[in-house]
């Protein structure tokens, strides 16, 4: 299911139950956005709800099915350079993963739904892996519309979601996003509109395997797997 994609259904119901056209009046479409973003809040709420949640008795998550689906995948980390929050120029491999274990999403800051939620996710992550983010692990966040989120609005975004060091929001050229992104799993379309929204996380660890989430898992689902990718880890 294309989860953002659902603000944009959600408005051709609501013309169609309203009997709209674009010659109606301002005070119709007045009602029409505020009954948008009622439904969008809803749905929002709905699937942060079953992430906190979690699956009812005798059911099994969305993410957790999926997952199983998936498994294990196969990951290229491709050293190309980037751009993080800051602005500075890193290089995807050595820099931002390096010897640590990793968690990565695409997203991008202007998102109504999914992604958001995703984001949420880990900013309860973070919270839990407390002092070993940043040093055994990193958190990802590569935008898919590089257009949009420059370093300066990556930098507002991570702010506003309390992002500590160890989290770390990626932009750059289309190329070098698009080659990131391919290499974990994730399709890149050079258009955002084209672009693949269903949630996706990786987990895993540059010297062991990787895992992909469809939906969304919950943090300790992400923990867990984190977790295991540490326990793996060679001793020098």
């Amino acid at each position: 299911m294309n989860v953002c994609r659902m603000q944009r259904d959600s408005s051709k119901v609501l013309r169609t139950c309203l009997g709209m056209r674009d010659s109606h009046s301002q005070g119709v479409s007045a009602i029409q956005a505020i009954l948008e973003r009622a439904l969008r809040l809803f749905l929002t709420m709905v699937l942060v709800c079953g992430v906190l949640l979690g699956p009812g008795p005798g059911q099994v998550s969305a993410a957790k099915t999926d997952a199983s689906k998936d498994d294990h995948v196969k990951v290229e980390l491709h050293d190309v350079e980037l751009i993080d929050q800051d602005g500075g120029r890193v290089r995807f491999k050595s820099d931002v993963i390096g010897d640590r274990a990793a968690v990565v999403i695409p997203f991008y800051t202007t998102c109504p739904t999914a992604f958001p939620i995703l984001i949420f996710i880990l900013t309860r992550l973070q919270d839990m892996l407390g002092e070993r983010l940043g040093k055994e692990v990193v958190l990802v966040s590569v935008t898919v519309d590089p257009r949009t989120d420059i370093p300066v609005r990556l930098k507002a975004y991570a702010s506003k979601q309390k992002a500590r060091p160890g989290w770390v929001f990626l932009s750059g050229d289309r190329n070098s996003l698009g080659q990131v992104l391919c290499g974990v799993g994730v399709l890149f379309s050079s258009k955002l509109e084209e672009h693949n929204h269903i949630p996706i996380t990786i987990v895993g660890s540059p010297w062991g395997e990787w895992r992909r989430f469809h939906g969304f898992p919950t943090p300790g689902q992400l923990l867990g797997q984190l977790e295991e990718a540490l326990a793996a880890k060679p001793s020098h």
